[in-house]
């Protein structure tokens, strides 16, 4: 005969302290059962394993335990429903190890045996969702190898966009639910939207105005080419760099239009969020080869010019080499108009202006 009945969930010790229990009633049972009730009938157990993830290194799986009477055979009405497995529709459950074959349906029979019991090992059968991916990128390129749809999951990689740093993959517009991986939340839709969040990298550039001169710019121990809004305060240090065969005039702030030679100044990243220009202003240096009436002697950062009447202004250089003790530090010029040319130099180059036409001439 069968009988229809679900039984809760019980753990062997109850099993087994029930079968005490009836004992002490002064109950008769049947070898390798647990006794029960006064009138010889006797209870065994049936054990349901419910294997959901059985293709990792520890398996994961759920028991369920029953007391039943031994022989007789009982329904399930209702079987365990496992955790959702990314990327996987559960379908049900099936009596082949990795999920294969039918599915069993309900009611589900066990049978209730002495001993160890009997034991019914189920395994979750599953299908993969086949699902579309829709990036919302706010302006930045996705990365070739991030899939458009796919079944399953997959790791993402970053998309790029210019002047910003990525900072994730979001589920939502507002960038909630991080994600580093796509695959479905549930078994039922079959697109999922991810939202690139970004943050804006803010540029300092240090620019010359002569294109064959690259200038360095910042000084200080740390030199700040780019900052963002979460930075602490920047502190930039300017000074003048010097090369051969040009004249520094010194830094425009900003297109401010006014020259420093060297400036200490603090950004703060939560006040300015802008790009940033700081430009190194220079003059070609008079040269013998392009300057018509003029010869010039240099060796050791002395320079001697020799200016004929035409040439009414002459620009040094800030450096004859790339050593230190070749810096330009003494100009002399000798000049033979009736009025000295223009000499434009480094604060704090000697001067010296000689008129002497002689000179001019046999230089």
């Amino acid at each position: 005969m069968k009988k229809k009945f679900l039984i809760t969930i019980l753990s062997l010790v109850c099993v087994l302290g029930c079968a005490f229990a009836l004992a002490a009633c002064g109950g008769s049972g049947e070898q390798g059962g647990s006794q029960g009730g006064q009138h010889g009938v006797s209870y065994g157990t049936a054990t349901v394993n419910y294997h959901y993830e059985y293709n990792v290194v520890l398996e994961h799986y759920m028991q369920e335990k029953y007391s039943v009477q031994i022989g007789m055979e009982y329904e399930l009405s209702e079987l365990y429903t496992p955790p959702m497995k990314a990327g996987y529709r559960f379908l049900g459950w099936t009596m082949e190890q990795g999920g294969v074959g039918d599915i069993v349906g309900t009611p589900f029979i066990i049978v209730g045996a002495g001993f160890g019991g009997t034991v019914y090992d189920l395994y979750a059968k599953y299908e993969e969702i086949n699902f579309n991916v829709v990036y919302h990128l706010d302006g930045g390129t996705n990365h070739a190898d991030n899939p458009t749809s796919l079944t399953g999951k997959q790791t993402l990689k970053n998309p790029t966009k210019e002047k910003h740093n990525f900072l994730g993959w979001y589920l939502d517009p507002e960038f909630n639910g991080y994600t580093t991986s796509v695959f479905m939340t549930d078994d039922q839709t079959t697109t999922i939207d991810l939202y690139a969040k970004w943050q804006r990298v803010y540029e300092i550039n240090y620019v010359s105005d002569q294109p064959n001169v690259m200038v360095k710019g910042d000084q200080s121990y740390y030199h700040y080419t780019r900052y963002t809004e979460d930075d602490s305060e920047l502190h930039i240090t300017l000074e003048p760099e010097y090369f051969e065969n040009y004249l520094f005039l010194g830094w425009e702030i900003e297109e401010s239009g006014e020259l420093v030679e060297c400036a200490e100044i603090t950004v703060n990243p939560k006040e300015e969020k802008r790009d940033i220009t700081y430009t190194a202003h220079y003059l070609v240096a008079s040269n013998p080869r392009n300057t018509p009436g003029l010869k010039t002697l240099v060796s050791y950062g002395k320079h001697n010019f020799y200016a004929g009447e035409e040439v009414t202004r002459i620009v040094v250089e800030d450096m004859y080499g790339s050593k230190e003790h070749e810096k330009t530090f003494d100009v002399t010029v000798y000049y033979s108009s009736e009025e000295p040319p223009e000499v434009l130099i480094r604060d704090g180059v000697k001067l010296t202006l000689i008129y002497d036409p002689e000179a001019v001439e046999n230089a």
